[in-house]
């Protein structure tokens, strides 16, 4: 048997002979993961503008590093009229604790004045000083909230609502452990059901389990060290551990059913284990490569938050394939007869045959019908808008953050979160007598006095008209930058700016990330399969697939067809990172697919089946692990679009379309199409490619 002497096959001879060595080394890792947790959790990076280097970024740090102050705490107090003696008097004696508390820096209004433009509310700003370590910031936040909180108290009818940018970034980092956490208590126990269910004991069930926990520990100590070197954002968790227990489940219940194949066919454990890893592993080896490889075009793209998710991804999948070749072997050597064994193999005849006839009977309408769905359905993404998925609109409406920044919008325009903000290195005379043209610009409702952000940096607000019309926000910023003044530096940054130059970003480095994504899987299909044909076919496959939800995403999240049915609020866009993200991710897992069936079909084709009887008998028996597979991915990636945080609903409800569309309308009915139509074309390869070697590298399931 070719696999016996690969790779996968002699470790996993070593596994199974020091399996415990090997089950000591990964409970070490485990209490490794646990312990760092939490130092990963603190860590993550609440400026979602801190890892690239656009203009608005520089912007952003530049005001960081210049103001007086660190974080901030803003609050709007409504339902009083502003001049009300009472409330006066309560807002002065919270104003005087507040100053008193030795960590808060200032407390004052945003602008001159604090009340709204109706009088009937006001908004102050609790400043915290810089130099705090986070538990004494900790302290300082929870002291600052129940001062601002007891005004109610003493005024019933003064509602407090707290917010504010920094308050918005930290309570979508903290939703995203929560959401993760809430996840992982999901997933795992129906996972370990559902595994239950189709193999039929505890036993079996209990090794993807293992498996999947232990990748995700191990992944902490990866992200860890990884943030040494990147600034990691909120959703580096989330898809990391939703990637970490998909693959890892995915992995071990392929090598499980294969080795209870084995079992079945009178192998004695050790042997039956070895066997398994020189088909299923050789598969397993393959698919984690590809997707790492998927992962690594996210390198193309300049803006270092891309890096450290392809990064912190592509460890998480090394990290499942360590699971799968190592700690899987080791436990199933360890539970040895427990395990089980199938009854008897796979057969060629089933329901998944007789639907691969059907289809070779139909061929070109099939073909043609699937194609045209598949392209209609992605037609929506024609009209994407990328939008930043940052501060409060990650959070649901009923979120105190979201309700703090509609009060602002609404009661001071002149703090809405869509103002251009202009950063100048200048005082802010200089800077103030320069923006009083911008009033001028078309699209420009209000410019703001120019203030004093530190030592010699100064800032200026252009709020502009309220207007909805795609491009509107995009022509003002780029027409304030196009107007800088010659006599000092100037930066423009704001939410409108950070969305263009991301949305800039994407469209410019996208089409070489998709280049270098399907390069990179094309080299390794043809490797493998020594076709040139059957790699274009895939790459096109996984193409249709990912269209079709990109177009489902675009219609939920930002037409908002079905949203209050599925319990999502729209955007009004999708997250500018996340069709690239998605891509990177969703093309690796659809290869995942692509591998288990075409080792299948190629398997019985080197037996001696012609290429029809060759598909028939390759779907048949790769249909019940790509089932299987495919339904344990959804439950995982179902349990992180229940969460509260929009960008990991969007990301985790791509995935899980994905998932859905290629393991039944691609795998089962366009890919049988095609290679019929194809014929022995499928096989087709130049000489060089067509050495035994190159035919007997294909891995089977």
């Amino acid at each position: 048997m070719p696999g016996l002497s690969g790779i996968p096959a002699r470790l996993a001879r070593v596994c199974v002979r020091r399996h415990v060595l090997v089950l000591t080394a990964w409970l070490l890792l485990l209490g490794a993961g646990l312990a760092a947790a939490g130092p990963v959790t603190a860590r993550l990076d609440r400026r979602p503008w801190s890892v690239a280097a656009h203009e608005s970024v520089r912007a952003n740090r530049l005001l960081e590093a210049a103001r007086p102050y660190g974080t901030q705490i803003d609050a709007v107090v409504a339902g009083l009229p502003a001049r009300d003696p009472a409330l006066r008097r309560e807002l002065t004696a919270a104003r005087r604790d507040l100053a008193a508390l030795p960590a808060v820096h200032s407390v004052t209004p945003l602008t001159g004045t604090a009340a709204s433009a109706d009088g009937r509310a006001v908004l102050l700003s609790v400043r915290l000083g810089r130099a705090l370590s986070d538990p004494a910031r900790r302290r300082c936040e929870h002291a600052v909230e129940a001062r601002l909180r007891a005004v109610h108290r003493a005024l019933p009818a003064a509602e407090v609502t707290l917010g504010g940018s920094d308050r918005a970034r930290a309570e979508v980092a903290a939703r995203t452990v929560a959401d993760t956490r809430r996840a992982e208590l999901i997933t795992l126990p129906v996972t370990l059901l559902v595994v239950c269910l189709l193999f039929g004991g505890f036993v079996a069930a209990a090794v993807p389990l293992a498996a999947a926990v232990a990748t995700v520990a191990a992944g902490m100590p990866w992200l860890l060290l990884l943030s040494r070197w990147y600034d990691l954002t909120s959703p580096v968790l989330s898809t990391t551990t939703m990637v970490g227990l998909g693959l890892a489940v995915d992995y071990s219940l392929l090598i499980v059913g294969r080795l209870r194949e084995e079992l079945a066919d009178g192998h004695d454990t050790a042997d039956a284990v070895v066997r398994t890893m020189g088909s299923a592993g050789r598969s397993v080896l393959f698919a984690a490569l590809v997707i790492a490889a998927a992962l690594s075009g996210l390198a193309a793209f300049p803006s270092d938050f891309y890096a450290s998710v392809g990064l912190a991804a592509a460890g998480t999948v090394l990290l499942s394939l360590a699971a799968a070749v190592t700690l899987t072997p080791a436990l199933l050597a360890a539970c040895g007869p427990r395990i089980g064994a199938r009854g008897h193999r796979d057969a060629d005849e089933g329901v998944f045959a007789a639907l691969a006839r059907w289809t070779r009977r139909r061929a070109p309408a099939v073909a043609l019908g699937v194609g045209v769905l598949l392209l209609a359905s992605a037609a929506p993404f024609l009209h994407v808008r990328l939008e930043s998925p940052v501060g409060e609109r990650q959070l649901p409406p009923g979120s105190e953050a979201r309700h703090f920044a509609d009060l602002v919008a609404g009661r001071f325009p002149q703090h809405r979160a869509d103002a251009v903000v202009v950063v100048a290195r200048t005082d802010p005379a200089r800077l103030g007598a320069w923006a009083r043209d911008l009033a001028r610009l078309p699209g420009v409702e209000t410019v703001g006095p120019a203030t004093a952000a530190g030592p010699g940096v100064s800032v200026v607000r252009v709020v502009p008209v309220h207007d909805t019309t795609p491009g509107t926000a995009d022509r003002l910023v780029g027409e304030v930058r196009a107007d800088r003044p010659a006599g000092f530096p100037v930066w423009v940054t704001g939410r409108n700016a950070v969305d263009a130059d991301f949305r800039a970003e994407v469209v410019r480095h996208a089409p070489r990330a998709a280049a270098v994504i399907a390069l990179v899987s094309y080299v390794l299909l043809l490797l493998m399969t020594g076709s040139l044909l059957l790699p274009l076919k895939a790459i096109l496959m996984n193409t249709l697939s990912l269209g079709a939800s990109f177009g489902a995403l675009v219609l939920v999240f930002q037409d908002g067809w079905c949203a209050r049915l599925l319990g999502v609020h729209t955007l009004g866009g999708l997250g500018y990172w996340l069709p690239v993200v998605v891509f990177a991710l969703a093309f690796g897992l659809s290869m995942d697919y692509e591998v288990f069936l075409l080792s299948r079909i190629q398997e019985a084709y080197r037996r001696g089946a012609d290429n029809d009887l060759a598909v028939e008998a390759g779907l048949q028996r790769s249909a019940r692990v790509i089932s299987s597979s495919a339904l344990l991915m959804c439950i995982v990636f179902t349990g992180f679009a229940t969460g509260q945080v929009l960008v990991m609903k969007q990301l985790a409800t791509a995935l899980t379309l994905v998932v859905v569309v290629d393991a039944t309308l691609v795998r089962c009915l366009l890919v049988p199409a095609t290679m019929t139509l194809l014929g022995r074309a499928n096989w087709w390869a130049p000489a060089p490619l067509r050495r035994p070697a190159a035919v007997q590298a294909m891995p089977t399931v």
